[in-house]
């Protein structure tokens, strides 16, 4: 009910269609999505809104539209507007730096990081499909990341891609938008889509309460 308050059905199913065809990323969503519920119906608590006929299957559906849509859909600000006002979601566990594969550096970003440690040179590679990009030989774990201190040798010169994350940047370079990565094993996303979450809900009880 609350969902259709937002975005027309056919619209949904189309964005839900183009996200879905893969089934790894699919097991991904319900695992972020179930864990987002549970700390939504803390934030707007269904016996508040019981009168109005919200039930849980309203929550899981705002929740699933926040996942997989920007709410600049909605006139809303985008999600990498939205991590960069909340840094402090990312906890530096270190989940990025050891299971993300290709990290692509910028030409530009190259300089900075062999200013840190020369000897990568060797280490660095042209990426065959981004010829703007280069990307570490090997990757995994991230050679820079420090899993004792669960911090980053070079934080303050680390490329653009780890500067978004959980974001991805996915498409070609005239349309590209950006994705949620790491759906199940990133607080970052979590609250990322709680906080959407929350934004859309809000914005669908007032279109409730006011017939708009």
């Amino acid at each position: 009910m609350l969902r259709d308050l937002l975005i027309d059905k056919k619209l949904f199913e189309n964005i839900r269609e183009k996200v879905s065809k893969d089934g790894n990323e699919l097991v991904k969503r319900e695992s972020l999505e179930k864990s987002v519920f549970k700390k939504l119906k803390k934030k707007r608590s269904l016996k508040r809104f019981k009168r109005k006929g919200i039930k849980k299957s309203d929550l899981k559906e705002i929740i699933e539209l926040a996942d997989i849509a920007s709410l600049e859909l909605f006139g809303g600000p985008s999600d990498y507007q939205i991590i960069n006002e909340h840094p402090q979601w990312c906890t530096h566990c270190g989940t990025c730096c050891r299971e993300s594969t290709p990290i692509f550096i910028h030409k530009d970003e190259i300089t900075p990081i062999l200013t840190f440690k020369s000897d990568l040179k060797d280490e660095i590679a042209k990426n065959r499909d981004y010829p703007q990009h280069f990307m570490f030989k090997e990757d995994l774990p991230c050679k820079f990341h420090n899993f004792e201190e669960k911090r980053c040798k070079i934080y303050d010169v680390r490329p653009q891609v780890c500067r978004t994350y959980p974001l991805v940047l996915v498409g070609d370079k005239d349309k590209s938008s950006y994705v949620i990565d790491l759906r199940h094993k990133c607080d970052y996303s979590i609250h990322l889509v709680l906080e959407k979450s929350m934004i859309l809900f809000d914005e669908a009880i007032k279109r409730l309460e006011t017939g708009s």
